[in-house]
């Protein structure tokens, strides 16, 4: 029965030490740990990926995620609107190497988001995440009403004299 549950225990330490070196044999990070901007800003996150093995690293995917954790609002959040280059695929890195990546994002909506770069290797069952990056988004209202004003009503209005003069100069010629 000993030599079972040492058996046993050597599995499970094994398979542990596993486990643990594949996590640890990517890592990430992203930069900067928080930023504080306005609706519409553009902003740049950029995710370091470090390969720590010996080996080198193939066909790993790496992507962006935003959450929402504005209170009564919490979800993750869609990024087509917010950023064009979604996953970056990543052909190889070299054993002790690293990779930068840029996401471009473009703030669309107000509040409190947590931004963090996921890593998928194709050949490890296990999703690599960095730590998070805090981002409030200030609401800014860009819109002018003493610009926009004169044009709503002066464009309707425009159009209605050019159209009444178009028809005075056929009615005239018909005569």
């Amino acid at each position: 029965m000993k030599k079972l549950i040492l058996t046993l225990s050597l599995a499970v330490l094994v398979i542990s030490a596993n486990y643990a070196y594949a996590a640890s044999s990517i890592e990430i990070s992203i930069k900067p740990g928080s930023i504080q901007a306005n609706m519409g800003d553009k902003i740049t996150y950029t995710g370091t990926i470090t390969n720590n093995s010996d080996k080198a690293v193939n066909n790993i995917i790496a992507y962006i995620s935003v959450i929402n954790v504005t209170q009564g609002k919490e979800s993750p959040m869609d990024l087509e609107d917010w950023s064009a280059n979604k996953a970056i695929k990543i052909d190889s890195i070299p054993p002790h190497g690293t990779y930068e990546g840029k996401w471009f994002m473009r703030l669309i909506d107000s509040g409190s988001y947590l931004v963090y770069i996921t890593v998928v290797d194709k050949n490890d069952d296990i999703p690599i995440s960095s730590t998070m990056s805090r981002l409030e988004i200030n609401k800014i209202l860009r819109l002018n009403p003493n610009n926009v004003l004169p044009v709503a009503i002066g464009e309707p209005f425009l159009i209605g004299i050019v159209s009444m003069l178009i028809a005075l100069r056929r009615m005239k010629g018909l005569k």
